[in-house]
């Protein structure tokens, strides 16, 4: 469901270019295909905004919940259209890698009264200038509840003209029957350099409560760092066995770029800006949110930042999901373009679905600055910028921005899948999501 950065600011393109294809291509080619990997989310209609899932109302919680457990994950959006539009909802087992999993009838994964659910829990807005609805489902709840461990693929439909269903979106979460111990450690002695810009993991996975007869086929290990599914590590078979211990020891495959610390900015009123804001104008439609011009940053800056966190709020709001308003937030990137090798800037978070055009830069020559135009609802937010290149568009690296920097505190997610020799499904049997691993 679910998670590599490097700076050469104000050095020449092509200093950059010859680093980036020695130090990051050979872990562009570790990371497989996650395109329809839990922890992404995919929006089909352009009216939909803002789409969070919690775990019992936490924010940073990881998006997967105990099997039969008492926790329960919220899933909430916005439709800016702002008229009632019946959706509907449907939930699928996948595998690891977040396809469906075929093996397995709708009853065998899944108690529900019908094949889809209306989600009927809607408010709308409140003296807001960007009228929309807000929309929001618990699950497990009366009408659908997961029955296996594994990953889920969560759909909401509307209806076109004529009647017919199509999706909105698709967002992804996990059930979790934990029978593993996962023991990590992260360290900047890695297998390419020494402190400098990136971070290696070691794992132990205590499998003592599972048969294994083939544990590089029954057993897969994902990892993302700071929730991002452009970079996550799928499928690394362990280094050794210890008994009924999994090892992943001196593994190359688990190698990520440092990256630097999360920037932030408030948006918590439409009458003047909050932090890292310049100013607030209203130009009809939308209030104009114009955040400070960042840099390119030549070293590595601590700060209390939360790893792409982000939270709606809105000052004076008695209820931020219905009161909190929408702005369109004017973004500058203050460096030189690159323009020796096709290269995108975008600019990321967890409230970003991903590297896609929504939140790309482009190169305005009159200020000499990459700039972005995202709406937002008002809140707090991390947020960092990522490039890509050409022959890798799907992953971002922080190379060209954000420098890499072995001080950089990560947090890195760890889910230990498990199909037994004969079973029909990957159960998902370990997750740990440690506020931060620390590099040691």
């Amino acid at each position: 469901m679910f998670y590599i950065n490097i700076v050469s600011t104000h050095l020449s393109c092509g200093i950059f270019m010859k680093h980036f294809l020695f130090t990051s291509l050979f872990w562009l080619a570790c990371i497989c295909s996650l395109q329809a990997q839990p922890g992404r989310t995919t929006i089909f209609k352009p009216s939909i905004h803002t789409i969070q899932l919690k775990v019992d109302n936490n924010a940073e919680n990881f998006p997967a919940i105990a099997l039969g457990s008492n926790e329960t994950l919220q899933l909430s959006f916005d439709d800016l259209t702002h008229e009632y539009v019946r959706y509907t909802y449907k939930i699928e087992h996948c595998d690891y890698e977040g396809n469906p999993s075929d093996e397995l009838f709708d009853n065998d994964y899944l108690y529900s009264v019908a094949d889809e659910e209306v989600i009927d829990n809607y408010q709308p807005s409140t003296n807001t200038t960007v009228l929309y609805n807000h929309y929001a489902l618990s699950i497990p709840n009366a009408h659908m509840r997961p029955l296996l461990s594994g990953n889920y693929r969560l759909t909401v439909f509307d209806e076109d003209d004529e009647g017919n269903a199509r999706k909105a979106f698709q967002c992804y979460f996990a059930v979790v029957d934990k029978r593993v111990g996962i023991y990590a450690q992260c360290t900047t002695d890695t297998e390419i350099d020494h402190n400098d810009s990136h971070q290696q993991l070691s794992l132990r996975v205590d499998c003592s409560n599972l048969t294994l007869r083939n544990p590089n086929d029954e057993v897969k290990l994902f990892v993302m760092q700071n929730r991002r599914i452009d970079n996550a590590i799928m499928g690394v078979p362990p280094t050794a066995q210890n008994g009924s211990n999994l090892l992943w020891e001196h593994s190359r495959n688990l190698i990520f770029d440092a990256g630097n610390e999360y920037r932030k900015m408030e948006i918590l009123s439409t009458r003047y800006p909050g932090m890292h804001g310049e100013s607030v104008k209203w130009f009809a439609p939308y209030y104009h949110y114009t955040i400070m011009t960042d840099y390119p940053r030549k070293n590595y800056l601590y700060d209390e930042d939360h790893n792409g966190l982000y939270v709606t709020r809105y000052e004076g709001a008695g209820d931020a999901d219905t009161e909190a308003d929408y702005v369109l937030a004017h973004f500058s990137l203050n460096m030189p373009q690159i323009d020796n090798e096709p290269t995108s800037i975008y600019v990321s978070g967890r409230w970003a679905t991903g590297l896609n055009d929504a939140y790309k830069m482009r190169y305005d020559e009159n200020s000499q600055q990459y700039v972005a135009d995202i709406l937002l609802k008002c809140g707090y937010y991390n947020y960092f910028y990522l490039s890509s290149v050409n022959s890798h568009p799907h992953v971002g690296l922080t190379s060209i921005v954000e420098g890499n920097y072995f001080q950089t505190e990560n947090e890195y997610d760890i889910l230990v899948y498990y199909k037994p020799t004969g079973s029909r499904y990957w159960q998902l049997v370990g997750c740990i999501t440690p506020k931060y691993v620390r590099a040691k």
